[in-house]
């Protein structure tokens, strides 16, 4: 490989990695939550879509700082999903498939409820950092840069927080056993509860990350909500350590695809690759799918 064909296969993994960290932050709100309650929330997709839609009337309407309107998003849609747990997931939590089922529901509610105050196509916000750096031949968008540095910090805190904490330890004993960790006194409901939240506020997070990168539209959640559902299964459902390596993978395939192949194939090839990976390990790349594990 001669140095201009190996700089642009770097510049198309730089660029994939952006793309990485939105699929990382929606999958890993859908594993935790199936990986405690066994629902599958399709509406994982439409609370990104709002966390970008609570962004760019922050920072497009309102003039907020980006940055807080990165933190208000995720309180925003964390609350949300507070919500929706409390009044309707809550009663779902003995059948699974139920949850799911209203959660394809859900997600044409919320699609419809925002194309209600919708006023345009598409919203998108200026460049929040600005900047590119080059590095030699290579070209990185700051933008891209403090996606991908958020992205990280995030999926530290919830490792730390589920590996080392105490709630983390409380939480790995309800995902084994809810029955014994609720005789050893574990408060199994509100840990439900709090695993909602954070997934849903990973999802705001994600939605205010991806409007700093592209615009969007009302139905930006049922596109990247089944690339979400695809690093989970191919991570290992309710496997957090999974969903980060999935993640970089289908990112990377979307990049390289794109760059390479027919862009307008992206999606099958990376859905050919879930498939191929699924039949060779079915349980997914560090386990899960029998018995969920959030770490």
């Amino acid at each position: 490989m001669d140095a201009a064909a190996m700089a642009i296969l770097l510049q198309q993994l730089v660029n994939s990695l952006a793309i990485s960290a939105i699929i990382i932050m929606i999958g890993i709100g859908i594993t935790l939550v199936f990986g405690l309650t066994g629902i599958i929330n399709f509406a994982q997709g439409e609370l990104l879509m709002l966390g970008g839609v609570a962004t760019w009337l922050l920072v497009g309407r309102a003039g907020v700082n980006f940055f807080a309107a990165l933190v208000a998003a995720a309180v925003i849609v964390g609350a949300v999903g507070f919500l929706l747990e409390r009044s309707i997931f809550r009663f779902t939590l003995r059948r699974p498939m139920n949850g799911f089922i209203i959660s394809l529901g859900l997600s044409v509610f919320l699609q419809h409820f925002v194309i209600r105050f919708w006023n345009s196509y598409q919203k998108s916000i200026p460049d929040p950092v600005g900047g590119v750096w080059q590095v030699g031949s290579i070209r990185i968008a700051a933008v891209r840069v403090m996606v991908v540095a958020v992205t990280a910090a995030a999926v530290g805190f919830t490792f730390f927080a589920i590996s080392r904490s105490r709630h983390g330890l409380a939480l790995r004993a309800a995902v084994a056993d809810q029955d014994t960790a609720r005789l050893m006194g574990i408060p199994v409901a509100r840990y439900v509860t709090a695993v909602f939240v954070y997934g849903s506020a990973l999802a705001g997070l994600g939605g205010a990350l991806m409007i700093a990168l592209f615009p969007i539209t009302p139905f930006v959640g049922q596109d990247v909500v089944v690339g979400g559902f695809a690093v989970a299964l191919i991570g290992g459902l309710g496997n957090v350590a999974g969903a980060v390596v999935a993640g970089l993978i289908l990112g990377f395939a979307d990049g390289l695809s794109a760059g390479y192949g027919l862009p307008e194939w992206t999606e099958a090839y990376s859905f050919a690759l879930m498939i191929l990976i699924l039949l060779v390990r079915p349980q997914g790349l560090l386990g899960g799918t029998e018995g969920p594990a959030i770490v």
